[in-house]
C-alpha cells in the first residue's frame, strides 16, 4: 500500500496520472472500485443524481462562457497559432536560403 501512494503522490505532483470514468485517484488509492450509483461520504440513500443536481445530458454541453466570449477566445487562439506558424515557417526559409547562398557562393 504504501507503494501505491508513494507512486500516486508522484504522479500527483508530475500532474501524470490520469483518471477515466470513475477510476479517480481515490480508487486507485483504496484498491476498490467504487459503487455504482451511490455517492461516497453522503448519507445512505443519496444517489449521485440527487446529490450533484445535475442531469447528465446537459451537464456535458453546458459551458460557462457566452458563445460570443467563446468565439472570441477561439480568434484569438487563432491568431496566435497563425502567427506562430508564420515564423517557424520564416525562420526555415530563411535558414534554407542562407544555406543555398553558401552552396552557391563556394561553387563560385
Amino acid at each position: 500500500m504504501c507503494f501505491v501512494q508513494d507512486l500516486l503522490e508522484e504522479q500527483a505532483s508530475q500532474r501524470s496520472f490520469v483518471s477515466y470514468g470513475r477510476q479517480d485517484v481515490l480508487i486507485v488509492a483504496i484498491g476498490r472500485p467504487e459503487h455504482p450509483g451511490r455517492v461516497r461520504a453522503v448519507r445512505a440513500g443519496v444517489t449521485i443524481k440527487q446529490y450533484f443536481e445535475s442531469n447528465p445530458q446537459t451537464s456535458h454541453t453546458s459551458s460557462s462562457m457566452a458563445p460570443e466570449e467563446l468565439e472570441q477566445l477561439t480568434q484569438q487562439i487563432r491568431d496566435q497559432l497563425e502567427e506562430s506558424i508564420k515564423e517557424k515557417v520564416t525562420r526555415q526559409l530563411m535558414l534554407s536560403f542562407s544555406q543555398m547562398q553558401s552552396q552557391f557562393q563556394s561553387q563560385m
